[in-house]
């Protein structure tokens, strides 16, 4: 990633904002500061932002509640920087669209690898934008829309990166590891349930379509096209 991001932080704790500013300043970027959901809700409303680093325990707000406009109006993606570090709320934070979940307290070295990771994923990810198996299943990653037997479905950006991880190994294993990075920047850790919960929405959406998952027994999840 050699182009200068804009990135915003919303968070209230001042370390944490000492913390995001130096790293991103190391990394080259511009970095810019809402302390609470008002004044982020103005920021997302004035600038469009190529990441959002967001807190769950904001002063007035659930900083979940800002992930609508994040998502679809500013159209950045966002990594959930929060102490509620539960397997529940880890999941319910990708399930609204999180690139990633990141628990504090958090390393900053960790931290900076977390933000490469995302910027570079969303750098690939403009690289190719549709997708098709078969004549049965379509994919707009960029609007992430998903035609499929007859209908169409917005995805979340975690099911469209987990969708798009599959296609690119059409009728090949993905583990557990691949996909991890895939939709999240990081590696998987043992008792993380999140692929699961994702994998079993997706084969609802494909339902109807020659495309399923499957899985592989002791290697992870293949899409094929059956037929």
């Amino acid at each position: 990633m050699t182009n200068t991001a804009d990135i915003l932080l919303v968070d209230d704790d001042v370390l944490a904002q000492l913390m995001v500013e130096d790293i991103v300043d190391q990394l080259g970027h511009r970095f810019s500061y809402a302390p609470d959901g008002e004044s982020a809700r103005k920021a997302l409303s004035e600038k469009d932002f190529d990441l959002v680093l967001l807190d769950r325990r904001l002063p007035d707000t659930d900083g979940l509640l800002l992930a609508p406009q994040i998502r679809d109006e500013n159209k950045a993606p966002f990594i959930v920087l929060s102490s509620l570090d539960s397997p529940n709320d880890q999941v319910l934070g990708l399930g609204m669209g999180a690139m990633d979940y990141v628990c504090k307290p958090v390393e900053p070295v960790v931290l900076s690898a977390r933000i490469k990771a995302c910027l570079a994923a969303r750098h690939k990810s403009r690289e190719q934008t549709q997708f098709s198996v078969g004549d049965s299943l379509h994919l707009d990653a960029r609007s992430r829309r998903l035609s499929v037997a007859g209908r169409t479905e917005t995805l979340s950006p975690a099911e469209t990166r987990l969708l798009v991880c599959l296609i690119r190994e059409l009728g090949r294993p993905c583990n557990r590891m691949q996909i991890s990075i895939a939709i999240c920047g990081r590696e998987w850790v043992y008792g993380d349930r999140t692929i699961d919960v994702l994998i079993s929405r997706l084969r609802r959406r494909l339902r109807g379509s020659s495309a399923q998952i499957i899985t592989v027994h002791g290697l992870g999840y293949s899409l094929i096209e059956d037929g």
